[in-house]
């Protein structure tokens, strides 16, 4: 018999070289591999195989002896066969099972293992295994490293957004997501400046091209200043703004973060401690003129009020002259308190009140004979404040002023009060509330309302867009709710109208208290020492005191006025009352002379006067030793007023 073999021999000889060729690849494949037996047994491991496990097939002979080894942990180990089992049953041939497990090696170290079975026709399988231990906890760190990043990005009060070297947006915190109004969802791949939408708040152009900057900029820079960003509903808000850019491992740019932050509170508070400086610029060029100024206008004052005295009854002309003379000084004394009294001088005389009587009071007059009526919301239960009754009118009559002129055609101007509570430091309207009891003043009109660029200049001295405007009103406002430990403020739509905010501390007493002017039938007269530098203003008080039916002694500065004083108490003649001017250029001024006259007499009865005084007395002069106060200029009858209360001891 011959047969043909050619065919056969050929046959197996390719055979044998696919074997070696499947050897070979086995051999120096970059992932471990075992061949695995219909019965369990391993036939072969690859050199990868050993390398990841350090297991040989003397040492894992068959699955059995494999997992015993590779997962030492019993429960774990029951988890595994029976995923493994699971998966095998279900297996058609050439299908992939991918697993991940943990295995442990020969040498007890622990590795995350990446399994893909094949089970082929004859039932055996092959099982590659690619160690991804160090990828595994790489994207570990990554996944931590992201979250610490949006813990970060979450707590902070910033506004965050990324963005790629296109201008697009990538990431976006909480706080970006607020101020912008977009959601990060929403925003990314959005160009920057259609969610990030900032224009210049003076000129209203838009602002740097963030694209540019990206693709320029080395180094963080900070946006322009007065940057004003408006929100995706329309709402704007001041803020301050920082771009960086991002570099790759290789140094490149791959985009730039944004950081920005709303400081419109802040920009507030910073214009108003800039108004107040220039408030105190002002009040030390009125502090320095007041003083000389006051004792001209007191001599004026004075003659005039000897004047009218001596002038008989029926000369209607020169009693109306007088008259004349009177209202023009007392303009000039009204013209000096405004200055002084955003001045370091000029404080409050306060006095516990009902603030409700001094809101209608002062409204009421303000508006009388205009077509301007006032609706009032005033509660019952409104906590007394401590007040100059005549600052606080002085300060309401401006603010109606202002709201009479922004509404020609007439109208009603509400004026609200209710009591607030601060429990802490915290920005409410533009103002820093300290701690405790406030009672909120609220004066609203429908007028023409104030323009943006205006808003924050109102309430400096001399700034005014009317033809006949001084510009101190709402400047005298502002500083005499400030010497009273309040604020003001003001919030205006223009067409819509304009509110001003007083608050004005609750005081300690809960009661107010009810004070009644000096009544006599009969006046005391007595002996009266005057202490002043000013001999015109000594001249003057003389013939006035004389005239009034008072003898007097005049010093012209502290240590002159102790010397009298002791003189007059070693004749058995005492001084009955002491008038001390507070300010003695280059000498002992009243403050000082007080202290020594009382430890000539306890119980010595001195009236403090000044025409201006940096000091807190004239509105504290009771913790300061003195029985009544009064200010420069002043009429013949306010001298003879406060003689008689110190005197009765009704004052």
């Amino acid at each position: 018999m011959v047969t043909n073999v050619t065919e056969t021999g050929e046959t197996g000889k390719e055979s044998t070289e696919k074997r070696e060729q499947f050897q070979i690849l086995a051999d120096y494949a970059p992932f471990g591999m075992a061949f695995i037996a219909k019965d369990g047994t391993f036939k072969y491991v690859n050199p990868k195989f050993r390398e990841f496990f350090g297991y040989d097939l003397e040492d894992i002979p068959n699955g059995r002896a494999w997992f015993a080894k590779a997962y030492p942990d019993r429960e774990y180990r029951r988890k595994v066969i029976s995923t493994w089992a699971e998966d095998m049953k279900s297996a058609q041939p050439g299908e992939k099972k991918p697993r991940t497990f943990i295995v442990v090696c020969k040498g007890g170290t622990a590795k995350i293992i990446n399994f893909i079975s094949v089970m082929l026709d004859a039932g055996e399988t092959i099982t590659t295994c690619e160690d991804i231990t160090e990828r595994v906890k790489a994207e570990e760190d990554l996944s931590a490293e992201k979250e610490r990043l949006a813990v970060t990005l979450r707590s902070i009060g910033d506004g965050v957004i990324a963005m790629d070297t296109e201008g697009k947006v990538t990431l976006m915190n909480a706080v970006a997501e607020r101020l912008s109004g977009w959601t990060q969802p929403e925003a990314i791949g959005r160009d920057i400046e259609e969610v990030f939408h900032a224009v210049n708040a003076k000129t209203r152009k838009s602002g740097e091209h963030l694209v540019e900057c990206v693709q320029e900029i080395k180094e963080a820079v900070d946006l322009a200043d007065h940057q004003a960003l408006i929100s995706r509903n329309g709402k704007e808000i001041l803020i301050s703004a920082t771009i960086a850019p991002m570099f790759g491992k290789d140094g490149s740019i791959i985009g730039a973060v944004l950081v920005f932050r709303d400081i419109t509170e802040k920009h507030k508070i910073d214009e108003d401690l800039l108004r107040m400086d220039k408030l105190e610029s002002v009040g030390v060029l009125a502090g320095g003129i007041a003083h000389d100024f006051n004792n001209v206008l007191s001599v004026i004052l004075g003659n005039i009020s000897l004047a009218r005295m001596y002038t008989k009854s029926d000369d209607e002309k020169l009693l109306k002259r007088f008259n004349d003379a009177e209202q023009a000084v007392s303009r000039a004394k009204d013209l000096t308190q405004q200055l002084l009294t955003f001045s370091r001088g000029g404080s409050p005389v306060k006095r516990t009140s009902a603030v409700q009587s001094v809101l209608k009071a002062s409204c009421r007059f303000a508006v009388t004979g205009s077509n301007i009526q006032c609706d009032f919301n005033l509660p019952d239960n409104l906590l007394p404040v401590d007040i100059d009754a005549g600052q606080i009118n002085q300060v309401i009559n401006n603010i109606i002023i202002n709201a009479q002129q922004a509404m020609p055609e007439g109208g009603t101007i509400r004026v609200g009060a209710e009591n607030i509570v601060s429990s802490g430091i915290m920005a409410t309207q533009g103002v820093i509330l300290n701690k405790g009891e406030y009672v909120r003043i609220s004066i609203s009109d429908h007028g023409a309302g104030i323009p943006a660029d205006h808003l924050n200049k109102i309430f400096d001295p001399y700034f005014t867009t009317k033809e006949k405007g001084t510009g101190l009103g709402l400047a005298t406002s502002h500083s005499i709710i400030k010497k009273h430990g309040g604020y003001i403020t003001v919030e205006s739509v223009v067409g819509r109208g304009t509110t001003f905010y007083i608050y004005l501390p609750a005081s300690p007493r809960r009661e107010t208290v009810n004070r009644t002017k000096y009544q006599t039938a009969a006046p005391i007269r007595g002996k009266i020492l005057v202490m002043d530098d000013e001999a015109m203003i000594r001249a003057i008080m003389s013939e006035m005191l004389g005239n009034l039916g008072y003898s007097a002694e005049f010093a012209k500065n502290g240590n002159d006025a102790i010397e009298l004083f002791k003189r007059a108490k070693g004749s058995g003649k005492p001084f009955d009352v002491a008038i001390l001017d507070l300010t003695v250029p280059g000498g002992m001024g009243g403050k000082e002379t007080i202290k020594g006259l009382l430890d000539l007499d306890p119980g010595i009865k001195a009236i403090v006067s000044s025409g201006y005084s940096n000091d807190p007395i004239m509105a504290e002069f009771r913790d300061y030793g003195f029985e009544g106060v009064i200010t420069k200029p002043y009429k013949l009858t306010e001298l003879n007023e406060i003689l008689q209360s110190v005197l009765t001891g009704t004052h």
